[in-house]
């Protein structure tokens, strides 16, 4: 797999899974940005994201929303309340980066990408709904910076495409992000099992994208082998927004991010050994030969002179037959493991 350097952090198998704190949508101002910074760096997470959009250039005045958490609204109202201004992005990023934590942002259009060039962002999101946008792919693929590509609503061949058109630039630190574009998403709809398909048909780091309610379904995509991880991350005392519902709070994703760490733990490295512990128990916790009486030195050992239970420190069971018929050195002791040292 190619991994995939992001700031000071690599991506990719063997690796911890990044993850990432969504905030775009969830501040209005700097205070609140500020706030959910602030959050994020307290409980460890990688990097925060947020969006560059403006309602003029993200949709026609034509188009609707019709979704649950919106319900039948005009699409160019919505971003009108939500779009944040380039100042106060300018200076969310400055604020970030003063705290040496990882920003970076999604463009909406190609017009966002002169502002986004202009902050320095390190890393480029390309949301799911300009996945498909190949004339803008190249673009951001030419900036050199890595890039983590949504694919929500994308056919596995428009991600072939897009990927493509990626690479085609000479731009090869990508990574995959498996989504479902729809707030909340249904949990029986997160299909996880696209990591593995994506994986394998593409060699690169791949990760979820979450929009479904709690953490459940993106601690099953961490423990599936998700490189990287993505939720909208909310403060209560930040103004209202949509995205809310799917949103953790601080708490909530402080947990998340340790379950993850667990996880990772857990895993292991896959080798079929005893661990560390199991070792100083299977001297107590196993069976093993036992003297069933008390055995003579110069007697043939029997079937009736054996019995096989704990503790594990006398010859194991596999040995058996090879300790039936042999002559006893010394005096056993009924009870007393039975070693080869005492055997002849």
């Amino acid at each position: 797999m190619k991994n995939v350097l992001l700031v000071k952090k690599w991506v990719g198998e063997g690796f911890p899974c990044y993850t990432v704190a969504e905030i775009g949508g969830l501040f209005k101002n700097f205070e609140e940005a500020k706030r959910l910074i602030n959050n994020a760096i307290e409980i460890g997470v990688d990097a925060v994201k947020f969006q560059t959009l403006e309602a003029e250039t993200i949709t026609s005045k034509k188009n609707y929303f019709d979704m649950e958490v919106t319900g039948k609204v005009s699409q160019y109202d919505f971003f009108r309340k939500f779009e944040p201004s380039k100042d106060l992005q300018v200076q969310v990023v400055k604020y970030a980066n003063k705290c040496e934590i990882p920003i970076f942002s999604a463009p909406s259009h190609m017009k966002d990408l002169e502002l986004m060039k202009k902050i320095e962002l390190p890393i480029y999101k390309i949301g799911s709904d300009l996945a498909c946008h190949i004339p803008l792919l190249k673009e951001v693929a030419k900036l050199g910076k890595p890039i983590i590509l949504s694919t929500g609503m994308c056919t596995i061949q428009e991600v072939r495409d897009s990927v493509e058109a990626i690479l085609s630039v000479g731009n090869d630190q990508l990574i995959l992000m498996h989504c479902v574009s729809d707030y909340p998403a249904k949990v029986g709809e997160a299909n996880l099992n696209a990591i593995y398909t994506m994986k394998r048909e593409f060699n690169l780091p791949v990760g979820f994208s979450d929009h479904t309610e709690g953490s459940l379904v993106i601690q099953a995509a961490a423990i599936m082998g998700a490189n990287i991880i993505e939720k909208h991350f909310r403060d209560i005392r930040n103004s209202p927004s949509p995205d809310d519902l799917h949103s953790l709070t601080k708490e909530e994703f402080g947990k998340l991010i340790r379950s993850i760490r667990d996880i990772e733990k857990a895993k292991g490295d896959g080798n079929k050994i005893p661990t560390f512990s199991e070792s100083r128990n299977l001297l107590t916790n196993r069976v093993s030969m036992i003297a069933a009486m008390d055995i003579v030195a110069g007697s043939v050992v029997t079937d009736e002179m054996i019995d096989i239970k704990r503790p594990g420190t006398g010859i194991q069971p596999i040995h058996y037959s090879k300790v039936i018929g042999r002559k006893a050195k010394v005096n056993i002791s009924s009870d007393d493991p039975i070693t080869w040292e005492m055997l002849s």
